[in-house]
């Protein structure tokens, strides 16, 4: 494999687009076009750095969000090398077909996959720039040099008992979730955990009742997997219970998302936590609590989980660590009330929840060594500031044209558009620059016309907006500025 020159890259450095999206995108380009190709080794971040005279830290943050997107692969010591499998090497690509609306959505991580130039404004994704590649590296080859010969054999279907016991000890120093490794469960990011839970609870043909809006690919799951939807209404303090319990008093499951409500951002009312759990406890219905960014909250202390106010033993508590780590990890887990252990273990037997091993393996160590919670504290405050900084841009930029909801939590905005603009229409066209901002109306079982008509609002016109891989204020302004061609 032969090293390819740094003479590939040229940069413009009065242009106003960022040092390190140039770099990221001639990379992008020179693989396009058959300059790279799959397998072809790129040079290191020092030595490219020296050849195009800018810092290092600099290529590093390009480099991080290649490998963020598998465009690139690092090999360790070997460097970082062109992943590009599905072209022939050495052949020119005609240009590439963007992904549909349907195929670009993904949890958890929750989000579209944006095909262009940058992570800019994509909603649910991590700060890619900011995570910790080379402590994960150094605990990932020291497990992969230690395997041994029990390690290749059938494991525990709940998953790897000490991860369990990890994350048992995390949820209760942090969530105030006291449970025992046995009642936690292993899954395949969030969309596996709803996979099995269906399994376990028989939800074909049962009403669940869901957030109006909520996050779309459960929706789309749940009723894939036959369950009957209650689309129930939110306002600003979260669930309206009592609608739920008006639209269908006997439904045999709810999934909210107490925390930090998606795709809205408002927390769930502690009387409406009340309700729900006493509404779960008199009809014997389960809760699932998706604790979905309950660790980002900028201001305040954390709200108590849903789980940890339970004394009927309703909530089964849903987690990933999709946001937290990175959503390529497809990893989650659940913690399941006593009641239910024995029953979705023989489940579990019997659908294996898929989770490999190694990723396993690395997330317990990541967590039992103390990264865990340093990265969480430096991404909050990260996040805080990165937060602040988009909303002042967009505010700059776009002014009364929208309306950012004032919950300082969470990982993205939900903005909603105050003129007759049409917010399917919007988005569309600003993700055909390369970009994976969400149209609200999608999120909602009645978005009205104003998804596709200009001049007819909806209750839920707006835009769903991320802010955590925004590194500067000059990355948001140009992005802001050609959002503001939309609303011409």
């Amino acid at each position: 494999m032969v090293e390819k020159s740094a003479t590939l890259i040229t940069l413009n450095k009065a242009a106003a687009e960022p040092i390190h999206l140039q770099i990221y995108t001639r990379f992008k380009e020179a693989i396009e076009s058959g300059l790279l190709n799959d397998g072809d080794r790129v040079p290191s971040t020092r030595v490219l750095a020296s050849a195009l005279n800018v810092a290092r830290g600099t290529v590093e943050t390009a480099y991080s969000m290649l490998l963020g997107e598998g465009i690139f692969v690092s090999k360790g010591q070997a460097g970082s090398f062109v992943h590009a499998p599905f072209r022939p090497a050495g052949k020119a690509t005609s240009a590439p077909v963007r992904p549909s609306q349907a195929s670009s959505l993904s949890h958890a991580g929750s989000g579209p996959v944006a095909s262009g130039p940058s992570h800019v404004f994509l909603p649910g994704s991590p700060a890619y720039d900011a995570f910790p590649r080379k402590v994960w590296s150094r605990l990932a080859s020291r497990r992969m040099r230690s395997l041994s010969a029990h390690d290749f054999s059938y494991r525990d279907p709940l998953g790897y008992l000490p991860l369990r016991q990890s994350i048992a000890t995390y949820l209760r120093l942090s969530r105030g979730v006291v449970c025992e490794p046995q009642q936690v469960f292993i899954t395949v990011g969030y969309q596996g955990a709803l996979d099995f839970l269906s399994r376990c609870l028989n939800l074909r043909g049962a009403d669940v009742w869901m957030e109006d809006p909520g996050y779309i690919l459960a929706t789309r799951m749940l009723a894939d997997l036959g369950a009957h939807l209650v689309r129930v209404p939110v306002d600003q303090e979260g669930m309206v219970v009592s609608e739920g319990i008006r639209m269908s008093p006997q439904a045999r499951l709810a999934i909210v998302t107490p925390s930090h409500q998606s795709p809205l951002a408002m927390a769930l009312s502690w009387s409406r936590r009340m309700q729900l759990l006493d509404w779960a406890g008199s009809t014997g219905a389960w809760v699932i609590e998706d604790d979905y960014d309950g660790e980002f909250r900028y201001s305040g202390y954390p709200l108590p989980s849903l789980k940890s106010l339970d004394q009927y033993d309703r909530v089964i508590y849903a987690g990933t660590f999709s946001k937290t780590l990175f959503p390529a990890l497809r990893l989650g887990y659940l913690v399941m009330p006593p009641s239910l252990v024995d029953s979705c273990t023989e489940k579990a037997q019997l659908y294996p929840l898929g989770s490999s091993i190694g990723p396993q393996l690395i997330v317990n160590d990541f967590i039992a060594e103390g990264h865990f919670s340093r990265h969480l504290k430096k991404m909050r405050s990260l996040y805080a500031e990165r937060r602040e900084m988009t909303s002042k841009v967009l505010m700059d930029v776009l002014g009364d044209l929208i309306e950012i909801n004032a919950h300082k939590n969470g990982m993205h905005f939900a903005a909603r558009i105050t003129s007759q603009h049409a917010d399917q229409a919007i988005a569309d066209g600003f993700n055909q620059l390369g970009y994976g901002i969400h149209a609200l109306s999608r999120w909602t079982a009645n978005p009205g016309q104003s998804a596709h008509l200009p001049g007819i609002r909806s209750p839920h016109n707006g835009l769903i907006i991320g802010f955590t891989n925004i590194p500067n204020a000059r990355t948001a302004e140009l992005a802001a500025r050609q959002l503001q061609t939309f609303f011409n």
